[in-house]
């Protein structure tokens, strides 16, 4: 058998956090050898972590993890890469933020290990032979010794706190302050940009990634988000590239294979998109965002109804609209406008129950009449957005901008009368959907509409309350 050997995998911190700092006080285990398990769970129990719960299925262990956010978790390569990765990532809960210490087992020390570790942000991985003084050396370590500080530590909590409670803003100058004090802390440096992002400043977060990812000696997390800020600015080969490369390494994940499907869907691959999809839900069968990703596929194939069949988690207005809004989007972008309209004629039949949603679904059909070319439907479809929320000033806004194209005997299908707009991020916590819509023209404020040109922030959003 094998020597028994810890592998640290972030290093020793030289300044070390008391374990009293960590307040570690539980433990979760996830170990398919029993024989392991119970050496482990003795151990621990002597070492004097005072509540240890051992869990055998997948479902189990990320319950308790949702519940515990800062419990120690001990997971086993053994129980395979499928179960360990969605393991490891509901560790990290639904804030994606660090806020638990992992001890991850393993026979051997492979490469593929080692890069699931080191996507979620494991501490110490332990290979080989299992004994007491081994186990309570490795708790030693991972107790007192993590590359968290103490101030990045509580800095992390901090943030879990705000994305909790909707405050993501204040969670920026935290992490700028962390990143100047900590210039080569990169879990710090990415959480700065998964902010930037999230705050729907992609261009900000795009300049940032691009100096973090070199920096990050293959970070997969670092990779994925730089991924993500290149779809979101439309530059999707580049995106693949990027995606494919980390793919080759890890698979398993989830995430990866929902944003590899929407770049393919807005590269015109459906049937690769698909393939996409269905992996993503092979490994996850009830992952939402997959499921909304082949719906997608079938929507842009002209099966709405059965689309429909897969979307019967999706209970509100407001989401349904913006699944069919990002399928329109992409089918308008790319040309297919009477494709993109079908679909916003059936949104309308899904949504009708809420006027202030179906306001907006009006609106974005203007706004794909308007590329169309077809500016009198346009200016018809403003006008039933308008009547349907009388608060809704930016359909207001294209009515009269229509009206006076018309009564000049206006072409307001050139582009020039429409390369001022400005847009808005689609609603997303966890980046799996994107926005397709007209970027605003270079030198063109991003936060201002001219007076003279049609207003199509909501092409890209289905945002209630503007």
């Amino acid at each position: 058998m094998a020597t028994a050997r810890a592998f640290d995998f972030n290093g020793k911190d030289p300044n070390g956090v008391p374990a009293r700092e960590l307040s570690v006080k539980s433990a979760t285990v996830f170990i398919s050898r029993n024989t392991v398990r119970s050496v482990i769970v003795r151990e621990m129990k002597n070492y004097g972590i005072a509540t240890i719960n051992a869990f055998e299925s997948v479902a189990e262990v990320c319950e308790e993890l949702q519940k515990n956010p800062e419990s120690l978790l001990v997971v086993d390569w053994e129980h395979g890469e499928q179960n360990v990765t969605k393991v490891l990532r509901a560790a990290q809960g639904p804030f994606r933020v660090d806020t638990r210490p992992i001890y991850f087992i393993a026979l051997d020390l492979a490469e593929r290990v080692i890069a699931v570790a080191n996507e979620y942000n494991v501490m110490q991985i332990h290979t080989g032979e299992i004994s007491q003084a081994q186990i309570v050396k490795n708790l030693d370590e991972l107790l007192k010794y993590s590359t968290l500080s103490p101030a990045c530590r509580k800095a992390f909590r901090d943030i879990a706190a705000l994305r909790k409670s909707g405050d993501l803003a204040a969670a920026e100058p935290i992490l700028r302050k962390l990143c100047g004090e900590e210039p080569t802390n990169i879990r710090a440096a990415v959480e700065l940009g998964a902010t930037l992002f999230d705050l729907g400043r992609y261009k900000d977060a795009l300049l940032w990634m691009q100096k973090v990812h070199p920096a990050s000696n293959g970070d997969l997390r670092a990779q994925h988000l730089l991924a993500r800020c290149f779809m979101k600015m439309g530059f999707f080969e580049k995106a693949q590239k990027l995606l494919d490369e980390a793919w080759l390494i890890s698979p398993h994940n989830v995430d990866r294979l929902v944003d590899l499907g929407h770049i393919l869907l807005n590269l015109e691959k459906t049937e690769e998109a698909l393939g996409k999809f269905n992996e993503a839900l092979k490994l996850d069968k009830d992952f939402k965002e997959a499921k909304v990703g082949k719906a997608q596929c079938s929507m842009l194939e002209g099966h709405v109804n059965e689309a429909m069949k897969m979307l019967g988690q999706i209970e509100t207005p407001h989401e349904l609209a913006s699944i069919f809004n990002s399928a329109a989007i992409m089918a308008i972008r790319q040309g297919h406008y009477k494709q993109g309209l079908s679909l916003y004629k059936s949104a309308v039949t899904y949504v009708s129950s809420d006027t202030q949603v179906l306001s907006r679904v009006f609106f974005n059909m203007g706004i794909g009449l308007v590329k169309w070319g077809k500016s009198a439907q346009a200016l018809s479809a403003f006008e039933q957005a308008a009547s349907l929320d009388a608060n809704f000033t930016k359909a207001s806004h294209n009515v009269e901008i229509l009206k006076g194209h018309k009564a000049k005997g206006g072409a307001v299908t050139e582009v020039k009368r429409i390369q001022g707009l400005e847009s808005l991020e689609q609603e997303d916590v966890e980046f799996g959907a994107m926005d397709f819509g007209v970027k605003p023209a270079p030198n063109a404020p991003a936060d201002k509409v001219a007076e003279d040109e049609i207003d199509d922030s909501y092409f890209q959003s289905l945002v209630s309350g503007s």
